[in-house]
């Protein structure tokens, strides 16, 4: 099974990124992200959007996805597509089968002092991205965020 409409088809020439699943992968994952930007010309907001959702997603991944210690076999991949306007990017794993896109909104607490510890992440994803979708196809968890670019050609240039 393939997951549908996710940009990421098969043969498509994708820049990929296969990590450990540890922690200390995240400056790694940071790096190669940030190296994307530099190539692709994405605007600030475009990296601090996809960077914020690559490392939620990634600890959460890495934490909860797999049993102490993670099993040989244990993969994450990352995948960049530039498609349909956006800077796309494709989280897979062969952790336990978990959609984030269907967490609930936490509630909102009366204030600060009352406020729940963790269980944000989801939903700054889901705030700020806009792709955000998952599908467990082949054994494999896939999440894909996304960033809309600008339209350059339309941009209005300075005089």
């Amino acid at each position: 099974m393939v997951c549908v409409n996710d940009g990421f088809g098969p043969g498509a020439a994708d820049d990929t990124l296969a990590l450990a699943v540890r922690l200390d992968e995240l400056p790694r994952a940071a790096a190669w992200l940030e190296s994307l930007a530099a190539r692709e010309g994405w605007p600030e907001r475009t990296l601090f959007t996809l960077q914020l959702g690559l490392e939620e997603a990634l600890v959460n991944v890495i934490s909860y996805g797999f049993p102490e210690p993670a099993p040989i076999e244990a993969t994450i991949a990352l995948a960049y597509r530039r498609d349909r306007g956006m800077a796309l990017l494709r989280i897979s794993d062969n952790g336990a089968p978990f959609d984030p896109t269907t967490i609930d909104e936490p509630d909102i607490p009366e204030d600060v002092e009352h406020a729940a510890i963790g269980g944000h992440g989801v939903q700054l994803m889901r705030h700020l991205l806009d792709e955000f979708s998952y599908c467990h196809a082949d054994g494999n968890n896939q999440l894909i965020l996304g960033s809309r670019l600008p339209d350059i050609e339309r941009t209005p240039q300075p005089a």
